[in-house]
């Protein structure tokens, strides 16, 4: 700001004119640049912003949400039974203890995200790319990867019977807990 008042203290007109229409340029574009300000009051819809909100508790069951922005989110105890979730960006979400009964996640990103003692049962991830996640005591019944990404997943606990595997082939034995057998 110092350097700004100087340069317009000295100079022409002209160059003061210019050198202000640039400063207006570069904050145009340096805000252009940044995402939208998530409105956490936003009703659930396709690509709903809900970045870094707080909607624990709330429940949004059959809600139709691909594309939405759950960045940083937390949505523990929540109920988004049925729900579409495909395609979310859900890095860092926490969903724990939440109802995921049947809900969609396919192509969605949930690296980092947290899923402890969530109930996903019938659910499809599909292709989701999960990478660092923590399904820490989940219920996971009959829930389809195919095509995920899970590697350094955390499945401690985890009800994995009846799990699609990501190869789309291998089905985990009743009684999988942990780790898909």
């Amino acid at each position: 700001m110092r350097l700004a008042s100087a340069l317009l203290q000295c100079g022409n007109g002209a160059m003061k004119t210019r050198f202000v229409f640039g400063l207006l340029v570069l904050g145009l574009v340096a805000l252009a640049g940044r995402p939208a300000l998530a409105d956490c009051n936003d009703l659930p819809r396709a690509g709903v912003n809900w970045r870094s909100c707080n909607l624990s508790g709330l429940a949004f069951p059959g809600a139709e949400l691909p594309g939405a922005n759950l960045r940083n989110a937390s949505l523990s105890n929540t109920d988004f039974s049925d729900a579409d979730l495909s395609g979310v960006d859900g890095y860092r979400v926490r969903f724990v203890e939440a109802s995921l009964v049947g809900a969609t996640f396919d192509g969605a990103t949930l690296t980092d995200a947290r899923l402890d003692r969530a109930d996903l049962t019938g659910a499809s991830l599909r292709g989701v790319q999960a990478r660092n996640a923590s399904f820490l005591f989940a219920t996971l019944i009959d829930v389809d990867f195919t095509g995920a990404n899970v590697s350094r997943v955390d499945f401690t606990g985890a009800d994995l019977s009846g799990v699609t595997w990501i190869d789309g082939v291998k089905i985990c034995a009743q009684g999988s807990i942990g780790i898909c057998r």
